[in-house]
């Protein structure tokens, strides 16, 4: 089974198919938690609600998968080890359709992902309809083509998804035990957004949705009212459609160049006191995540935010790329809470000859850069995929599955894990789940490509960046 039981013990017997599965309510179980009873003459499952009792049926469903309808007795008690448990989608850079996005969740649902971080904003489109700010997804759902690495259309591209059908996902997460995420990157990654509304920016000038991959060079203008005024408001809008408590706010990938030769951004950094746009940074997302909190929200920010040394810390941290100045480290110790998120273990956008199914099993839940109070600090860990290079439903399928698998069973037991051997053996015998549920997963053969074919996929991959990509990352990444 995936993810592991975390206590199983066979008992005498066999449950027949036609035994009755019974539910018994007990309120002392954690909200994940549950117990399954086989016996001759039933199944018993104990949980404390719906999510308990869902999480024990789909134990049962893959321990038919195994065993056929007839089943050994045996005794299970089970819960997961993180709260956070989580899967990214990135529909910003391409849109995917609600019976995609329903496919997907279900599939994680599986394994017992409990929260779907959707990554509805970026440079390259806004993907929910705002009924505060139209312009969004009149204007910033649509670029003008794809120029995404080797790929070109001139062909217009876009999507957004209506305030029914986000009510429909959100609700369906929820009859799954599943919290929606939303998020909006900001400070940086809005060009979209500023497609739409110009005058929130730095230079207030026009700009097109983008239309390739890379760090953009606008941001949100920090010293400007108007932008936080507006921010609020469709925080507003979308908390309306996201009941869930976190909200995700972005934070990475900013380079500064704008804010430094910003008139208003130079003002705001002299009258808060602030050293640098670092700080400057952090005073964004403090003010963001502050009236998110008022309004008791959790808000979550990628790892640059903490880069200015001056991020709140009821603010949630995902850690995704490299430490500076162990200011990672810093926030936890003074009470910030993280996310695990490494590119190498996580991002399941790149091919398996770079990020095996191994690699995402062998997630490391005690990262140095936390330090040696890091470890409690962990709310939990999350799989993703952006979508630069995925432009068709059986691509993004394959890429994500199976190594969402290996991080929901590294959440749900931590060290408690028997080993990758032990996980692939188990998969092999439960690949037949992604065959029911219509998902075209990566056969067998693909999750560890040998050192030629992990080259070979390698250096295909590597193609989608040209020299002058590079470089101009590089820099950029210089000014975050």
């Amino acid at each position: 089974m995936i993810p592991r039981p975390r206590k199983m013990k066979l008992t005498e017997g066999t449950a027949p198919s036609e035994v009755p599965v019974k539910e018994r309510l007990c309120p002392q179980l954690g909200v994940e938690e549950y117990r399954i009873y086989i016996s001759p003459k039933q199944i018993l499952i104990d949980g404390s609600g719906k999510t308990g009792f869902f999480y024990a049926r789909t134990t049962l469903e893959q321990l038919r998968m195994i065993y056929g309808e007839d089943l050994p007795c045996m005794e299970i008690e089970d819960g997961p080890a993180y709260s956070y448990r989580s899967f990214q989608i990135d529909c910003a850079r391409h849109y995917f359709s609600v019976d995609e996005l329903k496919k997907m969740i279900r599939m994680s649902a599986e394994f017992k992902l409990n929260h779907f971080h959707w990554h509805i904003s970026d440079d390259q489109g806004w993907r929910i309809e705002s009924k505060c700010y139209p312009r969004l997804h009149e204007i910033g759902s649509v670029r003008a083509g794809d120029h995404f690495g080797n790929y070109h259309s001139d062909q217009k591209s876009g999507g957004y998804y209506t305030r029914d059908e986000v009510k429909d996902i959100v609700d369906y997460c929820k009859e799954l035990g599943i919290e929606v995420v939303p998020e909006i990157d900001m400070p940086g990654h809005v060009t979209a957004i500023l497609a739409a509304y110009p005058n929130l920016s730095c230079l207030g000038q026009p700009v097109e949705v983008g239309m390739k991959a890379g760090i953009f060079k606008e941001l949100f203008c920090a010293g400007r009212e108007e932008t936080f005024t507006f921010i609020e408001k469709l925080l507003d809008d979308l908390m309306d459609l996201f009941p869930g408590k976190y909200f995700h706010i972005g934070g990475d990938e900013a380079p500064k160049e704008r804010w430094n030769g910003c008139e208003n951004c130079q003002k705001r950094m002299k009258e808060e006191g602030l050293k640098n746009a670092q700080e400057l940074q952090g005073y964004f997302c403090n003010r963001i995540a502050s009236y998110l909190q008022s309004k008791g929200r959790i808000p979550i920010v990628w790892n640059e935010a903490v880069y200015g040394g001056n991020l709140d810390k009821g603010v949630v941290v995902q850690l995704w790329t490299e430490d500076k100045d162990n200011q990672i480290q810093a926030h936890l110790y003074k009470g910030g809470t993280a996310i695990l998120a490494m590119v190498e273990n996580c991002y399941c956008d790149y091919p398996y000859g770079m990020h095996s199914l191994k690699d995402m099993y062998d997630l490391e839940t005690a990262p140095a850069e936390f330090g040696e109070h890091g470890e409690a600090s962990v709310l939990g860990m999350e799989c993703l995929v952006w979508t630069e290079f995925i432009r068709d439903n059986e691509r993004l399928e394959e890429l994500c599955w199976p190594r969402f698998a290996a991080l929901a069973e590294v959440g749900w037991c931590k060290k408690e894990c028997l080993g990758y051997e032990d996980f692939r053996e188990r998969l092999t015998k439960l690949f037949a789940l992604f065959e029911k549920y219509g998902v075209h997963a990566t056969k067998l053969e693909g999750w560890d490509p040998d050192d030629e074919t992990a080259a070979k996929q390698t250096e295909e991959f590597q193609m989608n960046f040209s020299k002058e990509d590079r470089e101009e990352a590089r820099r950029a990444q210089n000014d975050i």
